[in-house]
C-alpha cells in the first residue's frame, strides 16, 4: 500500500514537472495521460505471468516512469518549438474559403513534428527497455528477486515506446491548442 502511494505521489509530481517546464497544460496532458496508459498496460502481461504486485515490480514502474514520461515530453517540446518557428497564418471566417487552412496548417505542423523525433525516441527507448534484460539470466534466490523488477520494467518500457509513436501524436494533434508561449516566456526558463 505504501509503495502504491509512493507511485501515485511519484506520477503527480512528474506531472507538475511537466507542467511547469511545459507551461502549456493542454500539452502537458499528453504526457500525463501516457504515463497511467503504459502504466496499465504493463499490469496485462504482469497478471498473464502472474507476478504480483511486490515491492519490486512495483519498484521496476518506478524506476520506469522517468523515461517513460521522457519521450511524451520530447516530443510535445519539438511540436512547440515547429509551432513557434512556423509562420504565422491568418485567421479565416468561418463559411469563408480557405476556412480551416490554419487548423489543417497546424496539424501538419504537429505530424511533421512529431515524425521528426518519433525514430530517435523509439529507439531510444527500446534501447532503455531492454537494458535489463541480463537480468533474467541471474539464477537462483538473485533470480526470483530481481526478475519481477526486470519483468515490470521492460514491460513498462516497451509499452511506453509504443505509446510514444501511437498515441503521443494523436493527442498531441487533438491537445495542442490554443496559444503556444515561446520558451523565451516561460519564467522557469526566463531565469
Amino acid at each position: 500500500a505504501v509503495l502504491r502511494e509512493k507511485l501515485v505521489e511519484e506520477s503527480v509530481i512528474v506531472s507538475l514537472i511537466a507542467l511547469v517546464f511545459l507551461f502549456h497544460v493542454r500539452s502537458a496532458l499528453v504526457a500525463i495521460l501516457i504515463l497511467p496508459v503504459a502504466v496499465l498496460l504493463a499490469f496485462i502481461p504482469m497478471a498473464y505471468l502472474k507476478i504480483t504486485s511486490n515491492i519490486m515490480s512495483l519498484g521496476g514502474i518506478a524506476i520506469a516512469i522517468g523515461a517513460m514520461v521522457d519521450a511524451a515530453i520530447v516530443m510535445v517540446e519539438n511540436a512547440h518549438k515547429r509551432l513557434e518557428q512556423s509562420p504565422p497564418v491568418k485567421e479565416a471566417r468561418p463559411g469563408a474559403p480557405g476556412a480551416g487552412g490554419c487548423e489543417s496548417n497546424r496539424t501538419e505542423i504537429i505530424i511533421a513534428a512529431a515524425k521528426e523525433v518519433g525514430r530517435p525516441l523509439f529507439f531510444s527507448l527500446l534501447v532503455i527497455a531492454v537494458s535489463f534484460l541480463p537480468i533474467f539470466a541471474l539464477e537462483a534466490q538473485e533470480g526470483r528477486l530481481f526478475s519481477p523488477l526486470a519483468y515490470t520494467k521492460t514491460f513498462s518500457m516497451l509499452f511506453a515506446t509504443a505509446l510514444s509513436v501511437t498515441l503521443a501524436p494523436v493527442l498531441m494533434v487533438l491537445l495542442i491548442r490554443g496559444k503556444v508561449r515561446p520558451e523565451i516566456k516561460n519564467p522557469l526558463n526566463r531565469w
